[in-house]
């Protein structure tokens, strides 16, 4: 899943290499200052997306600025978004037939397990804003997900919300099947 929060760090890299360089420092100069290497600081101008809180407060004076993390909520659905709302956002993660509106009500498992699966954070998001919070998770516990690691993942969050799970891995069924028939 894609979380669009990643934005947000790639600015905090931009800021950075922009400040050093304004400063007229290297990357060696300003290691030194900030008493790390080099190499952590050409990951942190690069995207890196594991900033220290306090490389970054050391960072900050050598570079003579201020730290300042804000933390903003994230905008949330007033009311329930439209069925076309929802299309517009997830249909393209429908690669092999294309998502309609009447889907969603007829078909709500496959949507999920395609949003669950391939989808960012925004996608379910707008999935739980549609079909309700529990409603998800219901949908989610009889998704059976292409991908072992998704799998366990939404396993995970099930547990933690207290919903049982009730399907396994498809990969896991499909040779589990092929297993049985070769007999």
């Amino acid at each position: 899943m894609y979380d669009n929060g990643m934005d947000r760090l790639w600015d905090i890299s931009q800021q950075i290499a922009a400040r050093r360089k304004r400063l007229g420092l290297s990357l060696s100069q300003l290691a030194r200052r900030v008493n790390t290497s080099p190499a952590t600081l050409s990951r942190y101008e690069n995207g890196w997306s594991r900033f220290e809180i306090s490389t970054l407060r050391k960072l900050a004076t050598a570079l003579d600025c201020d730290l300042v993390v804000n933390l903003q909520p994230r905008p949330r659905w007033v009311e329930q978004p439209t069925a076309e709302n929802v299309v517009q956002q997830v249909g393209r993660l429908f690669q092999d037939q294309e998502l309609d509106i009447v889907h969603l009500e007829e078909c709500p498992l496959w949507v999920v397990e395609q949003v669950l699966e391939h989808g960012s954070l925004g996608d379910i998001r707008i999935l739980t804003a549609y079909y309700g919070r529990e409603r998800l998770l219901s949908l989610a516990a009889e998704a059976n997900f292409a991908s072992n690691r998704t799998r366990v993942f939404w396993q995970q969050v099930l547990e933690r919300e207290g919903v049982a799970c009730t399907k396994k891995s498809s990969r896991k069924e499909a040779s589990s099947f092929s297993k049985s028939s070769n007999l």
